[in-house]
């Protein structure tokens, strides 16, 4: 049997043979492995705004979160899980900077407050979701804040803010809307009234912050100044029927017959401010509201109620001035005829 004659053997280059050899794709999970920089962003990303979709969150709120978060993002662009306690403890240092040349600080203490609480929240919500094995702002403390005070208007001040509604190109709705922000509602909350929510006596709070919704009685001058408005809406033409009718309207040239937004009432403020030169914010009518009548004797239970509030301690800077006027009545009694 004849033998099989061997092939001589030939060397082939490798680049060569590796250049005939067509490219295996990449699966999508040899992809994720190597992840850019621009993924780890988009993952951040990701992580915020499930985050925020988990949460009922007000749309006030839920911008303020969104803003919280976009400074610590803007901040690093280390990825959630490989942020580490001392990169929490940097962030609050830097959110606690001063400016170089004046040395003021850059944010109040209560928006790093804030700030450090959504991050705080948002790690919390990673971590039972499994996104994350550790909590990295477990280990770094709030900063502490000093208790509030409330910011009541004096009855001067109150007759002063009156007079310049009065005086304004709007008084019948300007006088009745001071009249009831002065009920201890938020400026959003008035916005949102509509005319099925004032039954002639008290109003009815549907859409409120933190769910805060319940009912208001109003005093006499309340009542008149409501229905003086809304009496002045029918002669000027508007058909006051549908109970989803807004109980405010603007009279702008750009919004003329819809509500009166929460931006609208902001401006209504800010003419008064300036025409009376107070300092003067929509939310101090509700400290005022508050304050005024835990002053007059009404038990604190029943002023929650009426505001809404539902922690004691955001509701304790209305007590601490009727604690100071009872406190000063009896030093005053215990000391008469010394002098």
């Amino acid at each position: 049997m004849p033998s099989r004659s061997i092939p001589d053997i030939q060397i082939v280059p490798i680049q060569a043979q590796l250049s005939v050899v067509s490219p295996v794709p990449i699966s999508k999970a040899t992809k994720a492995t190597f992840q850019p920089r621009s993924t780890i962003e988009d993952l951040r990303s990701l992580r915020v705004e499930e985050f925020l979709m988990a949460r009922s969150l007000a749309v006030k709120t839920k911008k303020a979160y969104k803003q919280d978060l976009k400074r610590f993002l803007n901040w690093t662009d280390t990825s959630w899980a490989e942020v580490t306690p001392r990169r929490v403890a940097q962030f609050k240092e830097y959110l606690m900077r001063s400016e170089p040349e004046s040395g003021k600080r850059v944010l109040k203490d209560a928006t790093v407050y804030r700030t450090l609480g959504t991050l705080k929240n948002l790690y919390g919500w990673m971590f039972r979701s499994r996104y994350v094995t550790h909590d990295p702002t477990t280990e770094v403390d709030k900063p502490k804040l000093k208790e509030p005070t409330a910011q009541n208007l004096t009855d001067e001040a109150l007759m002063s803010i009156y007079q310049a509604a009065s005086n304004s190109n709007l008084p019948e709705r300007n006088v009745a809307l001071i009249s009831v922000l002065l009920h201890g509602l938020r400026a959003s909350e008035v916005a949102a009234l509509n005319l099925e929510d004032y039954d002639g006596q008290r109003l009815m709070i549907r859409v409120a912050k933190a769910d805060s919704k319940g009912t208001v009685p109003l005093t006499a001058k309340a009542r008149s100044d409501l229905d003086a408005y809304l009496r002045w809406r029918q002669v000027k033409g508007d058909v006051l029927q549908s109970p989803s009718t807004p109980l405010f309207v603007s009279h702008s040239r750009r919004n003329k017959g819809e509500r009166l937004s929460y931006d609208g009432i902001r401006k209504v403020v800010e003419l008064i401010e300036q025409e009376t030169g107070l300092n003067l914010h929509a939310h101090q009518f509700r400290h005022t509201f508050a304050t005024n009548l835990v002053l007059k004797g009404m038990n604190p239970y029943h002023v929650m109620t009426l505001t809404r509030h539902k922690s004691v301690q955001s509701f304790r800077r209305y007590t601490k001035a009727a604690d100071q006027a009872a406190a000063e009545a009896a030093f005053y009694e215990i000391n008469k005829g010394s002098d």
